[in-house]
């Protein structure tokens, strides 16, 4: 019979075994552990992959190797979808194009600083996982 923790896990509620409680912080269950696992791991491949085909369409388009800091994009993206206000909500279609064109061209320059805070970001989330992962077997 197995020794019961009186922790649940953080993710799905169920009551932890003693050596689950003590391998994870926060208290998670194995199969949580294995599902993040899994999740982080393809979230990583999907933005890896992204990230690869824009330097390579950067490289191929811009025919420069500075062409490789299209990669940012999505991420000074996601910063300026942050703190866009609402009020752009109620443009016209030519308002949209001219919003669309300038947040591209901002999101350029503001991936040019996010791209190398994600790479960090998804390093250490790589060896967490890799720590994480060898808790599990």
């Amino acid at each position: 019979m197995e020794n019961y923790s009186v922790n649940r896990c953080t993710r799905c509620g169920r009551q932890l075994t003693v050596e689950e409680d003590q391998a994870f912080n926060p208290p998670t269950c194995m199969n949580c552990a294995r599902e993040h696992v899994s999740t982080v791991k393809s979230e990583m491949i999907k933005n890896i992959a992204i990230s690869v085909v824009l330097m390579i369409v950067g490289i191929v388009v811009i025919r420069n190797p500075l062409g490789i800091l299209l990669a940012g994009i999505p991420y000074g993206w996601s910063a300026l979808n942050k703190i866009t206000p609402a009020m752009f909500l109620w443009m016209s279609w030519v308002g949209w194009l001219i919003y669309f064109s300038i947040k591209l061209v901002v999101s350029y320059f503001i991936g040019l600083v996010a791209l190398p805070i994600k790479l960090f970001q998804w390093i250490s989330e790589i060896v967490k996982v890799k720590k994480l992962e060898k808790s599990i077997h």
